[in-house]
């Protein structure tokens, strides 16, 4: 080791010697060997050259300084020009900075934000006054990794609404033997506080005789897509796992909402990534389909995308250098959407009153109190706990259940819950899943033991006292696969049922699919049944259909031809002729889809019985001041306003979908809630004398709400105006103009040419040239004209 006070030179080092008759001071010396040598630094300084330890330790014994080094990293130049202190001889630096240059210090506890570099192990680095850099080396597991896919398509905490009504409506008139109306409709009110939505129908001659209204559900919903919270007061559907049944009910529920981020991946994924040693191309391969190719720079790099895939896989990692040189990596991949991440978790709570007769009866619910609540925790990739529990006077419901991951092998899950209050019971869950390319096992199993029972029960459903499933399939090639189930049950007061089938898939080509299929119920009823089905997708959105099959000694069958409407609109139609065990049927249909709609008109004849029905959906919103009409919404919707421009292109992700209204509204029906949605218009088509403030926005409505997307189009109020003084000359070039209504200043150009902007209906203008002063008044009225007007010769009155 190397003492402080010691002044050595490294033996690859040049020292003048101080015997040319010039005395040479230490320092000097010093400073020349720090000049013409790079030293090496270590943790511990035990390969460090005396100069440049000694340099960084007195300098840290004189004062604690701060220098500003530039950095490479593995040899390689990282741009950066990074702080570093000494101190006591060492170099210090922040974490912060260290992270910015590429170097993993989370995997150490440090205990302040300022650490020596000697303390991280591994590391060494050489420093070099003279050049004042800093050549820092660490090995792949310090490297911060380089990460694919990270960018969200999420705008977090952006996500707006504004306020409105919209009415969606479904209506459905039928005749027959006498004629039925039933009017479907919900009407939500929402802003930026959350979405008031209300659901119910309308019947007029229906099969009860008399005209009513049934209220389906009334709710108050706000989100919190920054903390993945949602709350809701009303109706609403309790939570459920895969071993519980969910019940409606009224009241309050909170939970966690991933549906708030879709961006987010909350199943748990395979370190896909790797190391390179110089910058390279990379390519992701599953199952030898190429998902993903990058750039990287050296080091190690991980991709953070979900593969694409549910199940069992291949993942193949292919780096490419500058030099054409690769390296192939194979791994063996699992994904699983029903287990969340590790440290992920979510959760939901609800308390209220169980509704009943759901769709009969408006105002239907239990006297008694319910809660119930649902919590699931990713314990590690390979574990997700889950817990639930219930309960209402004569009803107490407590359950625990798992899904354990065994890698490429599967996934196991079971669950156990026990009841207690009128009835004491237990239920037991098992299943196991495995999801390969060419196979895959579904194993199913639920017991009831004893008087089990949940909130279900206490509503009058039934609930099975015992349930098997299993599915096997085998794909035989990429054309034709091979499936096989069970499926038994037995609920109370029935004969139990045990149902097999089996099933063959053939697609011939991209166009023609078969299936063949049978089942047999192995109970007491012992049903059978055969069936054979052709499809057949023709250019155009045309297709055809074929079904035909024995049940029970009855034989049926299905011929089909329809096209659907296309998205942008315009007409659909449908054939249809079958036989049902005796009854023989057929019928036509002919759809159209607007801006404003869908409409479609059907006709139909069953065993000589006629009956025609028509049915219209589509909504009307209140924003922005108008009315508008549009297709049936669903999630997030926006309003384009034009300012009152009629006939402007509407876009949609670079797609032409419409234009607006006279108004100089269009509503985009179907968007994306909780996600940048690109819409914007197309300017092409305005007269010379518009302007528009911007062609493009990026909206991220909320839920179930409403986006004001406002394109400024303004009138462009200029002209070219011919000024004369009071001898009708010209007035000279360089002449002041003042526009009194705008503020505004201009020149006159040759010939008393003057172009001035915003104009009103009445103008003025004072003039000043030389030592002249003079006004002009006019009047300006614009027009659709192609070009902007020019207007004069006008007289400039110096009297005024």
């Amino acid at each position: 080791m190397l003492s402080s006070g010691m002044l050595v030179a490294p033996s690859n080092c040049a020292i003048a010697p101080a015997d040319h008759g010039k005395a040479v001071s230490r320092v000097a010396v010093r400073l020349v060997v720090a000049a013409s040598c790079q030293c090496i630094a270590t943790a511990a300084f035990s390969q460090s050259s005396a100069l440049d330890s000694l340099s960084i330790a007195q300098l840290g014994a004189q004062n604690e300084q701060d220098v500003f080094l530039a950095v490479t990293l593995n040899g390689q130049d990282t741009g950066a020009l990074a702080r570093f202190y000494v101190r006591n001889g060492k170099l210090w630096a922040k974490q912060a900075d260290l992270r910015s240059i590429g170097i993993d210090v989370d995997a150490h506890t440090f205990s302040s934000e300022v650490i020596p570099l000697d303390s991280i192990a591994q590391l060494t680095y050489r420093y070099s006054a003279a050049r004042q850099s800093i050549a820092i080396e660490v090995p792949p597991a310090l490297r911060t990794p380089y990460r694919y896919g990270q960018a969200p398509t999420t705008a977090v905490g952006e996500a707006t609404s504004s306020r409105g009504l919209a009415l969606n409506y479904d209506a459905y008139y039928q005749y027959a033997h006498r004629s039925q109306l039933s009017i479907w409709n919900e009407l939500r009110y929402f802003d930026s506080n959350g979405v008031l939505e209300n659901s119910g129908t309308l019947y007029t001659g229906s099969y009860r005789g008399e005209d009513s209204y049934v209220r389906f559900d009334t709710s108050w919903t706000h989100s919190d897509p920054v903390r993945l919270r949602t709350l809701r007061l009303g109706d609403t559907i309790s939570s459920a796992l895969d071993w519980t049944r969910p019940v409606r009910m009224a009241g309050i529920q909170f939970s966690r909402n991933y549906d708030l981020r879709p961006d987010l991946i909350t199943f748990p994924l395979p370190q896909l990534g790797g190391t390179a040693t110089v910058p390279s191309t990379v390519d992701l391969y599953i199952n030898n389909m190429r998902r993903f190719s990058t750039e990287v720079p050296d080091g190690p790099f991980i991709f953070n995308d979900a593969p694409g895939i549910t199940g069992a896989g291949n993942a193949t990692i292919v780096t490419r250098d500058a030099l054409g040189r690769s390296v192939s990596t194979t791994l063996p991949i699992y994904i699983d959407r029903r287990m969340l991440a590790a440290g992920l978790s979510s959760y939901s709570v609800e308390a209220g009153f169980i509704r009943r007769r759901y769709a009969l009866e408006s105002f239907d619910y239990d006297s008694h109190p319910a809660a119930s609540g649902t919590i699931r925790y990713g314990l590690s990739n390979a574990l997700t706990v889950e817990g639930h529990a219930e309960a209402t006077v004569g009803v107490y419901n407590l359950g625990a259940g798992a899904l354990v991951g065994l890698g490429a092998n599967g996934v196991l899950n079971g669950a156990l819950s026990l009841s207690a209050g009128t009835g004491t019971g237990a239920r037991v869950a098992l299943g196991y899943q495995l999801l390969q390319q060419r196979f895959s096992l579904d194993l199913q199993t639920i017991r009831n033991l004893s008087n089990y029972r949940d909130l279900g029960t206490t509503d009058g459903y039934p609930m099975a006292k015992k349930m098997d499933r299993a599915t096997v399939s085998f794909s035989l090639d990429e054309h034709h696969s091979v499936a096989a189930s069970y499926i038994g049950y037995t609920l109370p007061g029935y004969q139990p049922s045990h149902v097999g089938s089996v099933g063959y898939t053939a697609n011939l080509g991209k166009r023609v699919s078969t299936n063949l299929s049978a089942y047999r119920d192995f109970g007491g009823r012992e049903d059978t049944g055969l069936f054979l089905s052709v499809s057949i997708s023709l250019d155009g959105g045309t297709y055809l259909g074929a079904y035909g099959g024995r049940q029970n000694g009855d034989t049926s069958f299905n011929l089909t031809a329809s096209r659907s409407p296309d998205y942008e609109g315009g007409w659909g139609w449908g054939l249809q002729a079958g036989k049902t065990a005796s009854a023989r049927w057929g019928q036509a249909q002919t759809t159209y889809r607007g801006r404003y709609g869908e409409v479609t008109a059907l006709a139909q004849q069953v065993d000589g019985h006629g009956s025609a029905a028509l049915n219209a959906s589509g909504a009307v919103t209140l924003m922005d001041g108008s009315l508008t009409a549009s297709r049936r919404l669903y999630d997030g919707f926006a309003l384009v306003s034009t300012g009152g421009i009629a006939d402007i292109p509407v876009l949609h992700e670079n797609r032409v979908i419409g234009v607006t209204d006279a108004s100089g509204h269009y509503l985009i029906p179907d968007l994306n809630s909780y996600q940048r949605n690109r819409i914007s218009i197309d300017g092409l088509d305005l007269p010379s004398n518009f302007k528009l403030a911007r062609s493009n926005a990026e909206v991220v409505p909320q839920a179930r709400s409403g986006v004001l997307a406002e394109f400024l189009v303004t009138e462009y109020r200029a002209a070219s105006l011919i000024l004369r003084d009071a001898q009708g000359k010209a007035i000279p070039v360089g002449a002041d103009v003042y526009h009194e209504e705008s503020g505004a200043r201009t020149v006159v150009g040759y010939d008393g040419v003057a172009f001035v902007e915003q104009l009103a209906a009445t103008n003025h203008l004072r003039i000043r040239y030389e030592n002249n002063t003079c006004q002009v008044q006019f009047t300006f009225k614009n027009t659709d004209a192609s070009e902007l007007p020019t207007i004069g010769p006008l007289i400039c009155d110096a009297s005024g």
